[in-house]
């Protein structure tokens, strides 16, 4: 079966295929704020935030101990942004530095 393609029918089909295109855009948006089980994500968490325990931990540039990947240091009761992420005993703060888990903890009310 050929199907002569006109004006009309070109422009319906197109309409049709960005109509399907939107459609998928939205159900991407809303899968993305939707957490890991489908349900919405609480409104009563935010993201992962750490509390230093100790004066002078190390920040460090990769996830173990050496001397010289040292880049920082933490004062006691010093708060930064975390990333959910734990590698040989250390939380991601940035792209960069590392803290030992050991001399954090999660403040309350933060999802780590």
């Amino acid at each position: 079966m050929k199907i002569k393609w006109s004006g009309k029918r070109t422009l319906i089909a197109l309409v049709l295929l960005a109509g399907v295109g939107l459609l998928y855009v939205q159900g991407t948006d809303q899968r993305r704020e939707q957490g890991e089980n489908g349900t919405p994500a609480s409104s009563e968490t935010s993201a992962c935030r750490v509390e230093s325990t100790d004066d002078g931990v190390r920040v460090r540039s990769a996830p173990a101990i050496d001397p010289a990947n040292v880049v920082d240091e933490l004062a006691a009761g010093e708060e930064a942004d975390a990333s959910t992420e734990v590698r040989n005993g250390f939380r991601k703060l940035a792209e960069g530095r590392w803290v030992s888990v050991d001399y954090t903890r999660p403040l309350e009310g933060t999802t780590c």
